[in-house]
């Protein structure tokens, strides 16, 4: 037989990058024939998609036309703006994407990026591979050049299906499907984990693994542009290599465990790992991949990192990682978009929304975004096992991170609690203990850990494949042009390809309606609302926020009432809930009921807040259809808005079912006067204030501003930039015994104005600040006060037990009536602790005198029988001496009490006698042994409570301010 011609490396390269290519095209079909109109994503869920070609535009539309700050934006979450700091902004598909969006438009410039994403995905695992598989044969003493008659391409096909794996695993196809494109932009994390290994691998030159390495760095920072969690999973995963690479016993292949063919081999090269030498190398190597990656990423890390630090953006509890975990069974069930195993996408999305609404507990509680597939799983452990002492960086891999994947807790069909004989069990898993590191714990989805997972599982399908062509290699016969190393590959390629199938790829619409057009043409600096409104951040939605609509934003860049942000502290969201009318809007959207005063309070407002927000238009959009709730109350919303906000009587334009209407608006005024200490403020006040409605301080109703900052919104029109305003203030410095004099200095728009001293007293102050600083509409004012202070750390009191002289070490409330009784005992950080026995008569609580930890609670019911009051009086003397004792009634405690008990409460510090009980509630805290008369007590007919406690004011106050005004200078 002749030999094969061989092909150059050069031209293999080319060949492989072709045939990912092309696969790329038909594996996402229908999307090449709709890729300027349509993206991956699906309607029926959270439109993310849309959010990530919003942050392509937006990184133009910051860092070019407005050179401004691109983690930072007012145009969505508006009046507001949101930080996009801790946001999944994908970096580098946005920067990818901005030549082609520029050129053609946005969905072109990000279907082309995604596609680049696969095909490097692809790629970079061929070329890992290539290398893991090439590094073995030269230790080995094998020759590179495969036999005369494997053309050399053929001996890389096992390279080539690891990517083949890794590029066409279903779980990118779902993460793509759901619009999580974070999660697709995958290429950069096989091309670390080669540099990494490359600037680690002793058989390289010294000058060979330092330019490794800081590729690895480069790599590194590209993976942490895109997806920041991503980054953190790169570092564990470096962690493994390095761990493995410092132990010998992990590279060290046992002499009777290998093949002849291999003995040789070891006797030459006897660690196959070929780590480098020494530790000093090591430590070298990842210094670099560390300074470059730092280096590259800091611009985006710095600001991510302070706002870890500063901020509790971290989980609430679990947040979602229970439902957001693979549950085993889905590791061997295809996706949903398999098109013969699958099933219907949009009915899969809705039966995961019953599951959360618990109106459904079967199956997984997630779409599935991890199958492993058959035939990959079984290669991967058929060359994890053959080659287990050469591969357990890979094995490791795979393990660690599948069971990531898993979540905290085992689940199998749904289920995470099992009954074991009537006990309801859990299984914690490794992920668990993620939970509990600071950064790590921030992410809210165990089954992101796939994308590191399939990796290793691609690299050891790798070897598997390797394994069983090279039993092939002395077969001369043909079919056809194909020897049987390409009919196997052909094969084993065609298998893994079939089990991930994902075909047709679901597709959202990108076409933005023709509306924006003038709305983008109109030279106001006007708000937009669109309904249906809503908004979102990664653990929850308050209304069916639609992102969809965010992308319109594109086209008129106009900020928008509404939004989708990854984390947000929790006043952003709160503001938006505290205000009447979007209180009753969003009950309306969802189908829940609205009370008539709620009604009556929003419909009051409507016209203030269109004002305020200086609304210019309000867009209502038809249903998607199966997109719940607002499918089902779409048109009570319609409804429900044209009858409280001042629209135009008939849309201005009217296409595909939406309905665009101009508001109007009064001629408005060049003052305004805000009253903080009367009701319906919520609206005007931004960050830095007190959530009270109203609050009394210094005797006047008013608002503390607890913050450095404090800013709030004033609506003004018909301005004359050529005038003089005048802003006036009445304050309250919040002032304590060695408090230093207070100041504040009040920005306008950005526009820095002058510092005032104040006193301690209320006193009205007054800014100059030109007209050119205002603007009709909106205007944002901040003040910026010198200091805030606790009450709690600054006057904090003390917790003196009424005249004994002891100190009680806990905060305490105690309250009897007819009802009931009860001891609240407070710690530092002002988390409520019940120490009430919770029984009817006399409840008693002894504390420790020193830690204020519960040391006996019991209670005796003496509304009951004299027997209890005997058992109380044993029970009081049994108490040490010195000992804080706490006491309430509930109910008529008193109708059974002997003169024994009185005695003994006497023994507390008590001033007591049987007559002044009768028919009364009381609550005391003594001390046993005390003096009669210098315990703290509450006698009263109708509800005893009494406190002892420190300042329970924790919040951090700077000043009260009772009103504001604003008025043109008329001196």
């Amino acid at each position: 037989m002749p030999n094969s011609r061989p092909i150059s490396t050069k031209r293999c390269h080319v060949l492989v990058l072709t045939l990912y290519t092309v696969l790329s095209l038909l594996l996402t079909w229908p999307l090449i024939t709709q890729i300027t109109t349509h993206v991956p994503g699906i309607a029926q869920w959270a439109f993310d998609e849309s959010t990530f070609i919003w942050n392509i535009w937006y990184l133009k539309h910051t860092l070019i036309d407005q050179l401004s700050n691109p983690l930072h934006t007012e145009l969505i979450w508006y009046p507001l703006g949101i930080d996009l700091v801790l946001y999944t902004y994908n970096f580098f598909h946005a920067l990818i994407a901005q030549p082609l969006a520029l050129a053609v438009n946005l969905p072109f410039g990000s279907n082309v990026a995604l596609l680049l994403s696969t095909i490097l995905s692809g790629y970079g695992t061929f070329l890992l591979v290539r290398y893991l598989l090439l590094k073995d044969r030269r230790l080995q003493g094998a020759p590179i050049s495969p036999s005369p008659h494997v053309p050399v391409c053929s001996s890389l096909f096992p390279a080539i299906i690891a990517g083949l794996l890794y590029a066409f695993a279903s779980n990118r196809a779902i993460y793509a499907a759901l619009g999580h494109y974070d999660m697709v932009t995958t290429q950069w994390i096989p091309f670390y984990a080669l540099m990494l290994l490359r600037s680690l691998d002793g058989n390289l030159s010294a000058p060979q693994r330092r330019k490794a390495a800081a590729l690895a760095g480069l790599f590194f920072a590209f993976n942490g542009l895109a997806e920041m969690i991503i980054a953190v999973f790169l570092a564990i995963f470096t962690l493994i290599v390095v761990i493995i690479y410092l132990n010998p016993k992990t590279s060290m292949t046992k002499r009777g465990e290998i093949k002849d063919w291999e003995r040789r081999d070891w006797r030459q090269s006897p660690n196959l790992q070929s780590p480098i030498s020494s530790l000093q190398s090591l430590l070298s190597a990842l210094s670099l991949i560390g300074i470059v990656g730092f280096a590259i990423w800091s611009p985006v890390l710095i600001p991510i990192l302070y706002q870890f630090l500063t901020n509790d953006f971290s989980l609430k509890g679990w947040g979602e990682a229970i439902p957001l975990s693979t549950d085993l069974l889905g590791w061997f069930t295809p996706t949903v978009l398999h098109p013969l195993f699958g099933g219907n996408l949009i009915s899969h999305l809705r039966q995961v929304q019953l599951r959360a609404l618990e109106v459904d507990g079967t199956g997984f509680r997630d779409l599935n975004t991890v199958f492993l597939g058959w035939a990959s799983l079984a290669l991967a452990l058929f060359g994890a096992f053959i080659y287990r002492h050469r591969v357990r960086i890979w094995t490791w891999t795979c393990l660690i991170f599948g069971l990531f994947t898993l979540g905290p807790f085992l689940q199998i069909n749904g289920r995470y609690l099992f009954d074991m004989d009537g006990v309801a069990a859990t299984f914690p898993l490794p992920y668990a203990l993620l939970h509990y590191l600071p950064i790590i714990k921030a992410n809210r989805a165990p089954n992101r850990n796939s994308v590191v997972l399939m990796l290793g599982l691609a690299v050891l399908v790798g070897y598997g494949v390797n394994w069983l062509l090279r039993r092939l290699e002395s077969r001369d016969w043909r079919v056809g042009f194909l020897n049987p190393q390409s009919l196997l590959s052909i094969l084993i390629a065609f298998l893994i390809l079939f089990e991930h199938l994902a075909l047709p790829s679901p597709l959202s619409d990108a076409r933005i309606p023709a509306v924006y057009a003038q709305i983008a043409a109109d030279p106001r600096s006007i708000s937009v609302l669109q309904i249906p409104l809503g908004w979102r951040n990664s653990f929850t939605a308050w209304g069916p926020e639609q992102t969809q609509l965010q992308y319109f934003q594109t086209a008129y860049a106009k900020p928008m009432l509404g939004g989708n942000i990854s984390r947000a502290p929790d006043f952003k969201l709160d503001y938006f809930q505290r205000i009447a009318y979007f209180q009753a809007l969003t009950a309306v959207e969802t189908g829940k009921p609205v009370a008539s005063d709620l009604m009556a309070a929003a419909r009051a407002q409507a016209g203030d807040l269109a004002y305020l927000y200086d609304v210019g238009y309000v867009l209502l959009y038809p249903p998607i259809p199966q997109r719940f709730p607002y499918v089902d109350h779409w048109q009570a919303t319609w409804n429900f808005v044209k009858q409280t906000l001042p629209l135009d009587e008939k849309p201005f334009w009217a296409g595909d079912g939406i309905e665009a209407y101009h508001v109007v608006q009064p001629a408005g005024d060049d003052h305004f006067t805000l009253d903080l200490g009367g009701v319906g403020t919520y609206p005007y006040r931004g960050e830095g204030w007190d959530s009270a409605e109203t609050d009394a301080s210094y005797g006047m109703t008013a608002i503390w501003a607890i913050a450095p900052t404090s800013r709030f919104f004033l609506p003004m029109r018909q301005l004359n930039a050529q005038t003089t305003y005048t802003l006036t203030a009445r304050v309250h410095p919040f002032a304590y015994p060695g408090s230093p004099a207070q100041t504040v200095q009040l920005n306008v728009n950005g526009h820095i104005l002058e510092k005032h001293t104040l006193i301690d007293d209320w006193q009205t102050i007054e800014w100059q600040t030109p007209g050119r600083a205002l603007v009709n509409g909106l205007n944002r004012f901040e003040f910026t006060w010198g200091h805030a202070a606790a009450p709690r750390i600054v006057t904090p009191g003390k917790r003196l037990i009424g005249h004994t002289g002891v100190t009680l070490p806990i905060d305490a409330d105690l309250k009897g009536f007819a009802d009931g009784g009860f001891i609240a005992l407070f710690d530092d950080a002002g988390k409520q602790i019940d120490a009430a026995a919770g029984r009817r008569g006399v409840n008693v609580t002894v504390l420790d005198s020193k830690s204020g930890a519960v040391l006996q609670k019991k209670g005796f019911d003496t509304t009951a029988n004299e027997f209890e009051s005997q058992a109380l009086v044993e029970f009081l003397a049994g108490i040490e001496a010195g000992a804080p004792v706490l006491m309430v009634s509930d109910g008529d405690a008193s109708l059974h009490l002997t003169e024994a008990a009185v005695t003994s409460l006497r023994k507390l510090g008590v001033d007591v006698t049987l007559d002044n009980l009768r028919g009364h509630y009381f609550a005391f805290v003594g001390v046993q042994g005390a003096a009669p008369g210098t315990a703290g007590q509450v006698i009263d007919p109708k509800a005893a409570f009494l406190r002892i406690s420190l300042n329970r004011d924790q919040r951090t106050l700077a000043a009260s301010v009772d009103w504001l005004k604003i008025e043109p200078n008329t001196k």
